[in-house]
């Protein structure tokens, strides 16, 4: 099950949602966005993003705690009627919360983190800290590119952890998404990803706990956390991150990250 330090997640894949109505769970406004895409596959990850948040708001309104949730089936959205759904909205206001999407409805509302990628959607829905999360998909990629958005210590580090069996690619898209989510917190809302190059991670502990994500072969519900340190500008910052994927996806999640730290 999901980390409960690090509060409700839920991922939704968003291969499971062809053949049925789930426009039907959308508000107006946002039927009317879902619309204006194009891409196919962008259009149902982001009806699948916006699903796993509105499911994850319902889920805490009916226990009135927050549950963990992990991977969500039809089945589990089924649990709310296509009603609930429409009445419950995503929406983002770029005044609070440094923009961070919010899910409520009526006058309740709830800071939400989304990110996508391969068709996987994911949401940590938040209460009152800052959040992130990001879903990356492992690819190899170009010498260029590794050379260009990571330190010299990121690189030899990543080199080094060959000795655990960490596949390299795996590695590096893991120390990219951390810093994502860095970057989608407002402690990091002065950079952007250009200063990625600048930007050095370094996995104090629990980089033995990825070995079994990497080899997955099917999306973990479990995550583990993994301590880091963050260094721009000589400055050095320790976050707690939470981390899940399979050998071909990552997917990193942080929270508390301090506004004022950085």
């Amino acid at each position: 099950m999901v980390n409960s330090a690090l509060g409700p997640i839920a991922m939704l894949d968003s291969r499971l949602l062809a053949g049925a109505n789930y426009e039907a769970f959308l508000s107006q406004d946002e039927y009317a966005e879902f619309l204006r895409f194009r891409a196919p596959l962008r259009k149902s990850e982001w009806l699948a993003g916006r699903l796993s948040s509105k499911f994850l708001f319902l889920s805490e309104q009916r226990r009135g705690r927050q549950d963990e949730c992990g991977m969500l089936s039809p089945a589990d959205l089924s649990r709310f009627p296509s009603s609930l759904y429409r009445d419950t909205e995503v929406v983002r206001n770029d005044h609070v919360r440094f923009g961070v999407p919010q899910v409520g409805r009526g006058s309740e509302f709830r800071d939400v983190a989304i990110s996508h990628t391969n068709g996987i959607a994911c949401a940590l829905l938040g209460n009152g800290e800052a959040i992130a999360v990001d879903i990356e998909r492992v690819e190899s990629r170009n010498p260029v590119f590794y050379r260009g958005n990571f330190t010299e210590g990121e690189r030899a580090r990543v080199a080094d952890s060959r000795r655990l069996g960490l596949d390299p690619h795996w590695a590096f898209t893991l120390l990219w998404s951390i810093k994502e989510c860095l970057l989608k917190t407002p402690a990091y809302n002065g950079l952007s990803i250009w200063d990625m190059p600048s930007l050095d991670i370094c996995i104090v502990s629990g980089e033995d706990d990825l070995m079994g994500l990497q080899s997955a072969r099917e999306l973990f519900s479990d995550f583990v956390s993994i301590s880091v340190e963050a260094t721009n500008r000589n400055r050095t910052v320790s976050h707690s991150v939470t981390v899940s994927g399979r050998n071909d996806l990552v997917l990193t999640a942080i929270r508390g990250v301090d506004w004022g730290m950085v």
